[in-house]
């Protein structure tokens, strides 16, 4: 069985349940996506399969999620909010050495990479590309990274230009997001190296870019 992902089931959409024995049940269903997900396809994720895989009724997982995309909204937004969180605690530590907070958010994205199937992200992305919703989810999130990728930057090059700093946070995002197709499980390329070695190379590649 694929691992699930660490979903914090208090967001927008999972507060819907009130009481211990709906959030047991929630989980269940957002377990039950994941697994699918990955194993099958978003194709196969029907209520019908998720509610036999997490072992309640249809009825169930329509009282929570009317349709298809509404659960799938919650579901993919869920992951979102996950890294959200963890990136939102660590852009707070404004006191901190900007060069080394930029390191360490790049280093909380490809954590995430090693923790969760890729497939995952790439059902995601197709997801994105068609559900607004989400869409608007994910393109704000992004900007709100380049902008504190930007910040950082100056901070570290008080001496740079707006436009160097813009050019430089593009290019650090850009590695952090094709660290799915290098470092990811399904890579293409370098399969004999270790992930973990993979994730110091692409690190060592935004130290260059910000030094």
């Amino acid at each position: 069985m694929p691992e699930t992902p660490n979903l914090n089931v208090e967001n927008s959409f999972l507060s819907r349940a009130r009481y211990p024995k709906g959030k047991k049940r929630l989980r269940a269903i957002l377990d039950a996506t994941y697994e699918i997900v990955i194993s099958e396809g978003l194709a196969a994720a029907s209520q019908d399969a998720i509610a036999k895989r997490a072992e309640v009724t249809q009825s169930a997982v329509r009282h929570y999620f009317p349709t298809k995309d509404e659960l799938l909204l919650a579901f993919f937004s869920t992951g979102v909010e996950r890294l959200q969180d963890l990136l939102r605690a660590k852009m707070a530590e404004i006191d901190r050495e900007p060069r080394e907070l930029l390191l360490e958010s790049a280093s909380l994205h490809y954590d995430r990479m090693l923790e969760v199937e890729d497939v995952y992200f790439f059902e995601a992305a197709a997801f994105w590309g068609r559900n607004p919703e989400f869409s608007n989810l994910r393109d704000e999130w992004y900007r709100a990274l380049e902008r504190h990728y930007e910040g950082l930057i100056k901070r570290i090059h008080p001496t740079w230009g707006k436009p160097r700093c813009a050019a430089a946070s593009i290019q650090v995002l850009t590695l952090i997001l094709g660290g799915w197709v290098t470092l990811g499980s399904s890579r293409p390329l370098y399969r004999k190296r270790s992930r973990k070695s993979i994730r110091s190379t692409l690190l060592q590649g935004i130290e260059r870019l910000i030094d």
